[in-house]
């Protein structure tokens, strides 16, 4: 079938060239591969793509996601699934959440590390029809003309041109993709760093989000009583503690966790907070997902999650101009995505913004009000069900298939 465009099915090397091994970017192409859609997956790093040491939590409608592409059993065996979800403010009027504010899910989340996820994704896709990845893989330069997208590659020294129907940036906060296009961003950079660890403790499987005035503590439950530590600090500060020894770092963590007896197991990690939105999600044969096309403070957890939910919107767009034998590269069809997700996304964005503002400070009247609101949230059930359904991602127009 011909489009109106005069494009034929076929004519490119591959429809989709998705940059950027993640997690993102390999659950589009597992979203787009068992629906005839040729897809190429290409990464910069050998091996696993990423940070090992980096902990997610993984919300209920990323679990959806995976179940909907098929790759949920393998992932759930490498994850510590939780029951609650604990909420202070400095240790003080909790909210707790439990399977019934989400009408009665098994589990409310659970938490991985990339170093397990990753190989269980990239396993999946070896075994997806139409999908292709090569690690050790440089995207130099892409050029869009009205039939195709011409990207250049540099794989084993060599130079490789290829002709595809739709590039996708899945490669990061210093998106190359974003940059080579010329897509402008909103950003700012805040205040605060994160400090990030593993701690042993053994205590049961709960995810702790405790609010303090430097900055929010996150304690996420993992594998074999692990913990991974998301704690937010003004930057001296985590550059201070992030050399110190154990004994100091949990000299100075122990007062601001829920339980005290607790060694450190894994390697610290530093890094700058900042908030960003793209300005355009598409340009003609381009599409922009995950931190390519946005970052938001890690409160709340919700960074990764986001980008999977791009995936599975953009995937369905593609899919379903696929199927009507539409050209998906063309602007008409990508805006469909960037109309569903930009506006859902820059929500989330000033949710996680105002979250963090309003708690990382002492001023006594905001403290006097922030536990109002809380007292309030754990009385009344409605309440505490809307905001975590928020908080899970299940809300706002959602893929069909999920």
């Amino acid at each position: 079938m011909s489009s109106s465009s005069g494009w034929t099915p076929g004519t490119w090397d591959y429809d989709v060239l998705i940059v950027g091994g993640s997690l993102v970017g390999l659950t589009l192409a597992a979203w787009l591969g068992p629906h005839g859609l040729r897809v190429l997956v290409v990464e910069a790093q050998e091996g696993l793509a990423g940070t090992a040491a980096r902990v997610y939590a993984v919300m209920p409608l990323t679990e959806r996601i995976w179940q909907a592409v098929g790759v949920w059993p393998q992932l759930k065996a490498v994850l510590q699934l939780y029951e609650r979800i604990d909420l202070t403010d400095q240790g003080q009027h909790p909210i707790v959440f439990t399977p019934t504010d989400l009408g009665g899910r098994p589990w409310l989340g659970s938490v991985g590390e990339q170093r397990c996820l990753w190989p269980v994704m990239r396993e999946f896709i070896a075994q997806t029809p139409n999908v292709t990845y090569w690690e050790g893989t440089r995207l130099l330069d892409m050029v869009v003309t009205p039939t195709a997208a011409k990207a250049t590659l540099e794989r084993q020294g060599q130079l490789l041109h290829l002709s595809v129907g739709l590039v996708v940036g899945a490669d990061g906060a210093r998106s190359q993709v974003r940059q080579r296009a010329g897509i402008k961003t909103w950003a700012w950079p805040y205040w605060q760093s994160c400090l990030t660890t593993v701690l042993y403790a053994d205590e049961p499987p709960v995810a702790y989000e405790r609010f303090w005035p430097a900055g929010p503590l996150a304690l996420l439950p993992l594998p074999d009583h692990r913990w991974g530590i998301v704690w937010t600090l003004p930057h001296q500060d985590a550059q201070r503690l992030l050399p110190a020894s154990a004994e100091e770092f949990l000299a100075h963590l122990r007062p601001y966790l829920p339980f005290t007896e607790v060694t450190e197991v894994g390697p610290r990690h530093c890094f700058p907070v900042e908030w960003r939105q793209a300005r355009r999600y598409v340009q003609p044969r381009l599409a922009l997902i995950g931190d390519a096309a946005h970052r938001c403070h890690p409160v709340g957890g919700q960074g990764m999650n986001l980008g999977i939910r791009d995936a599975a919107t953009l995937g369905e767009v593609l899919v379903t101009a696929h199927q009507r034998g539409e050209d998906i590269g063309q602007l008409p069809v990508l805006r469909r995505y960037e109309r569903w997700r930009w506006p859902q996304v820059l929500l989330s964005l000033l949710f996680t913004d105002t979250l963090n503002r309003v708690f990382s400070q002492g001023w006594e009247p905001l403290v006097t009000m922030r536990a109002l609101v809380l007292q309030t949230m754990q009385r009344v059930g409605v309440l505490r069900r809307l905001s975590l359904h928020f908080m899970t991602g299940l809300w706002g127009r959602l893929p069909s298939s999920l």
